[in-house]
């Protein structure tokens, strides 16, 4: 191998009849040489290798010495400022897609200042006409469907860019922040009507739960409300149900089940799963003879085959190719962590809360409890020792796709419409206004942060109040209020 330019590392054969090489990045966070190691079976082949790894250096990774562009600083934002614990992680992980797919392309390119180029409220305000815009696309089965972002994403994506050019103004890289209030309107934005069951359906699905194993699962979503991962994340030993004879049985909630993406724990993330980049799809075929019923034989085997639009795959548009330097697929990883499903901490401070159990539940608990034990004595050390109340076959945690399943296939039986498994949590709020108690407490039992929040459910409440009158009246006489009524108008048109 001919000698390297000065400051690049020097490629060697080694024993193993192998080409290699150490390239020097830098400092690690610790204070320690970032050295990267690179093997090939020619030199060629390492040096191109090394090559690849200096131009992502340089592309990406370090914080730029200087910050000029809006895709720059978001960048920088969103991986060292705007992480956790400062924001919650699905915040966190909304908002970084929200910068990548969205904003990004859109008005990256414009500048934080300066006299040119420099980006302007109408800029942002063209992109959220972007994105409010309807385009059809061919989706699955031959069915078009017509993406759109909401009027929520929209306006979320307006206090994100606000919260990142707020903290641009702070730290000097930006004049102003085009977000504010003072330069531009926030987009229309109006919140959607709490959607509950009604009584009907609470009592269908009351009277269906009943005889299911997760009975108590569900109870505890239509009564109390504790949100998804909450509820999946209660442990036993947060479970009172014999307390001493001054309390009342009760159960405590401090933490919740959240599934959470793989991080790569290897120190080369894009050579690590080089294997499960993206590819180009492969192509359709189709006939290109005069005769395809004569030909007798697939397209791709046709002599005179022509490409058709399009891939054999995928019936919507193919997903992207991944880049050259992609660092994603962390799943794969051999050394991965922080992913799955694990125990975090709740939304807020006020989520961390007590809520008493009524009898229905604590007989449902118990039951659960002596099954559970039963179960473990069979499975032995495969039964996992995570202590949860609400687990799987195994004693695992359950996951929200696969709990909010089993909530439809119980709408299913109960005969009720489909619903969001946050409608549960709506049905207790509202139930909870509507029997008259105080909004505070509904507060408390919810762990909402704010009493405005609570306050949504009044509204809601009243029709249910409405239901329940009804109900009433038209069980008054077995039904025949309204036939005693209309026999004494009758009387009295008589006798006048």
């Amino acid at each position: 191998m001919p000698r390297q330019p000065n400051r690049r590392s020097t490629i060697y054969k080694g024993a193993d009849g192998l080409w290699h090489c150490y390239v020097t990045l830098g400092l690690k966070d610790n204070g320690k040489l970032d050295r990267r190691h690179r093997q090939g079976r020619t030199a060629a082949e390492v040096a191109r290798k090394v090559d690849e790894l200096l131009d992502r250096s340089k592309r990406g990774g370090a914080v730029p010495t200087k910050i000029e562009t809006v895709e720059q600083w978001l960048t920088h934002w969103i991986d060292n400022i705007a992480r956790p614990p400062r924001v919650a992680y699905k915040t966190h992980t909304a908002y970084r897609s929200l910068i990548v797919n969205y904003v990004i392309p859109h008005i990256g390119a414009w500048k934080l200042d300066g006299h040119t180029r420099r980006l302007e409220p109408e800029h942002v305000e063209a992109m959220y006409r972007k994105m409010s815009e309807t385009k059809i696309v061919r989706g699955s089965r031959g069915k078009d469907r017509a993406p759109t972002m909401s009027d929520g994403t929209i306006h979320k994506t307006h206090r994100m860019l606000s919260k990142a050019f707020k903290d641009a103004v702070r730290r000097g890289k930006a004049s102003r922040n085009v977000c504010s209030s003072e330069l531009m309107d926030p987009p229309a934005y109006r919140r959607g009507k709490v959607a509950a069951l009604t009584l009907a359906e609470t009592e269908a699905v009351i009277r269906t739960a009943v005889a299911d194993e997760m009975a108590a699962r569900w109870l505890l979503g239509l009564l109390l409300g504790p949100r998804q991962g909450e509820t999946l994340g209660i442990r036993w030993d947060r479970v009172h149900l014999d307390p001493p004879a001054s309390e009342e049985p009760h159960i405590e909630l401090e933490t919740q089940i959240q599934r959470r993406t793989w991080e790569h724990g290897c120190d080369d993330p894009v050579e690590c799963v080089a294997k499960r980049h993206r590819k180009p799809c492969p192509p359709s075929w189709e006939h290109g003879c005069a005769d395809p019923a004569a030909c007798r034989i697939q397209p791709f085997r046709c002599p005179a085959r022509r490409r058709r639009p399009g891939c054999r795959l995928h019936t919507r548009p193919c997903p992207p190719q991944c880049p050259p330097d992609c660092a994603g697929h962390a799943r794969h990883c051999p050394k991965r962590h922080g992913g799955g499903l694990v125990e975090v901490d709740l939304k807020t401070e006020k989520s961390v809360r007590t809520l008493a159990l009524p009898a229905v539940l604590v007989d449902l608990l118990r039951a659960l409890r002596v099954r559970q034990q039963r179960e473990r004595e069979q499975l032995g050390l495969k039964w996992d020792p995570a202590g949860l109340v609400f687990t799987t076959a195994s004693g695992g945690p359950i996951d929200a796709s696969a709990d909010h399943a089993a909530w439809e296939a119980l709408l299913r039986r109960a005969g009720v419409a489909d619903a969001k498994l946050h409608a549960a949590r709506h049905t207790a709020g509202t139930m909870l206004v509507a029997s008259g108690t105080d909004i505070s407490v509904v507060q408390e039992i919810l762990g909402h942060t704010q009493i405005s929040t609570a306050r949504i459910y009044v509204d809601v409440a009243q029709k249910t109040k409405r239901e329940a009158v009804d109900r009433a009246v038209s069980a008054l006489m077995d039904g025949n209020l309204a036939a005693l009524l209309q026999r004494d108008g009758a009387t009295e048109g008589r006798a006048s």
